[in-house]
């Protein structure tokens, strides 16, 4: 439910670090976007609440259901921010500078892999190897060969890279082509599609209340890309064309 929070994040850090200037119905369909996203999480907090009242988290003592709850809506939220930070820095990058997408998108899974494997040896030889955490989430060895030793896993593993890779490129041509906040509500809509396959292939059963959440989320991406016109209660005398962010590249 959270994740809805990326494109309001988007939209702000848009006005305040890139100068861009949102119409209301565009903060409506920012709004909306939000609501929509909360009404399909709200629909899997209702069918599917854990009957258990404690948790464990890696292995540690049982902490209360609220809290741990707390703690995840805190994660969840400061993971929004970071990820609006990047979109709109990408943004900032890719209308400033002749880099093509598919550069960005390289250089950013470099210096990803490159700070990743870093964070991975830390966390392995801080506490994977040791004994508390040996055969948990740290230990790199038994992962790796937990990997190698599955075809399933090592396919699933490329698969992945290879989907994510692509996601980025196409991510940032959207950047580049429209603003970081048309990114963000189309982003958003990907929950959509996997709500759709899940249902083909019956991990997911159909829900009113997300069906809802979804016809909600579509309209507001629609209506803030300017698909649809907006509606005339939310449209101003003399309203100029939508500013996509693309007008100063050339500057």
């Amino acid at each position: 439910m959270c994740r809805g929070s990326l494109v309001l994040f988007v939209g702000l850090f848009s006005v305040f670090f890139l100068g861009r200037r949102l119409l209301l119905h565009q903060w409506i369909a920012l709004l909306l976007v939000t609501i929509g996203v909360f009404i399909v999480g709200l629909s899997n907090v209702y069918h599917g609440a854990d009957s258990q009242s404690h948790v464990r988290v890696l292995g540690s003592e049982a902490i209360p259901k609220a809290q741990n709850a707390l703690l995840g809506i805190t994660l969840i939220v400061g993971a929004q921010l970071f990820t609006a930070s990047q979109f709109v820095i990408e943004e900032w990058v890719l209308s400033r500078y002749a880099i093509e997408p598919l550069k960005v998108a390289g250089m950013e899974g470099a210096f990803g892999t490159l700070i990743s494997a870093a964070g991975i040896l830390i966390a392995y030889y801080s506490y994977g190897r040791t004994p508390q955490g040996m055969n948990g989430t740290f230990d790199v060895s038994a992962g790796m060969a937990t990997i190698l030793s599955h075809n399933d896993i090592w396919t699933a593993f490329v698969l992945f890279a290879i989907s994510i890779a692509t996601f980025n490129f196409c991510g940032l041509s959207v950047t580049r082509n429209v603003s970081a906040t048309s990114r963000s509500t189309i982003d958003t809509c990907r929950t959509l599609l996997i709500w759709t396959i899940s249902m083909l292939l019956g991990w997911e059963h159909f829900k009113w209340l997300q069906l809802l959440g979804f016809a909600v989320l579509v309209y507001a991406t629609l209506l803030f890309n300017g698909v649809i016109p907006s509606p005339p209660f939310l449209t101003t005398r003399q309203e100029p064309e939508v500013q996509t962010g693309r007008e100063h590249v050339l500057e």
